[in-house]
């Protein structure tokens, strides 16, 4: 559909080797989306305004590591500890950046590794800071597998979870993927307001004290914010207190 002047039907058939009838039903689909667009009375199909939205989320996702790797790297030093980036997409997180714990036991994970959103600390951060009907969405479409005795498969117990993680702004991982490993993680908001990414730092049950998970969860606290304002978060504090509003900071 490239080019000011849009493609008719039959020449998006001929580019796709498909029949008419089945390019019109897929791209009327498009339609309702928002993914293109059908003008009248030419019938001439054009890009919608959506895929404009979806290519500035990409764009906003892949600017993340940039900027948070300086942030993540003094987060690896402070901790000594294994830090993930990650990002949700489809309802599972996505490992997008990692630093090495300097240690002899250490997690296993890789970039571009998949973890269910719901038994994660990064994965239940970003769950959080979602609107009530899409998480209930993702759920539908991905059920509270059990990983562990320690993960959370009721949905509404998730959702108590979830509220608390409003409230303090961290989530825990205790052990509720992988038996032996615990997490804590923060979000990272963009210049719009939305938790895009979340940082993590992974730590081997056997390392791990109560004082020693408050420690990391402040210094992940601290990374994160610093982030969101590199990210442009403070702008965005500053227009909606401009208006009398207020944020709600996970």
């Amino acid at each position: 559909m490239s080019g000011a002047r849009g493609i008719t039907l039959s020449e998006l058939a001929r580019a796709v080797q498909l029949p008419k009838s089945t390019v019109l039903r897929i791209t009327m689909t498009l339609v309702d989306d928002g993914l293109v667009q059908r003008e009248e009375p030419t019938g001439l199909f054009r890009l919608g305004i959506r895929t404009f939205e979806l290519g500035s989320l990409v764009l906003s996702v892949l600017e993340i590591p940039r900027q948070a790797r300086p942030y993540l790297e003094k987060l690896a030093e402070q901790t000594r500890e294994t830090v993930h980036l990650c990002v949700l997409d489809d309802g599972e997180v996505v490992y997008v950046d990692k630093i090495e714990s300097p240690q002899t036991v250490r997690l296993y994970s890789r970039i571009g590794r998949r973890a269910p959103a719901h038994c994660t600390g990064v994965g239940k951060v970003l769950l959080a800071h979602l609107p009530g009907d899409e998480r209930l969405h993702l759920v539908e479409r991905h059920p509270l597998d059990g990983y562990t005795p320690n993960t959370i498969t009721d949905f509404l117990a998730l959702e108590k979870e979830l509220e608390e993680i409003r409230k303090t702004g961290i989530a825990f991982d205790q052990e509720e993927h992988e038996e032996g490993i615990r997490c804590v993680a923060a979000p990272i908001f963009d210049y719009t307001g939305e938790a895009r990414a979340a940082v993590s730092v992974t730590v081997p049950t056997f390392r791990t004290t109560p004082d020693r998970m408050k420690e990391l969860a402040e210094l992940v606290r601290q990374t994160t914010e610093v982030i969101s304002e590199a990210m442009g978060y403070g702008a965005h504090r500053n227009i909606r207190g401009s208006f009398g509003g207020g944020v709600v900071r996970g």
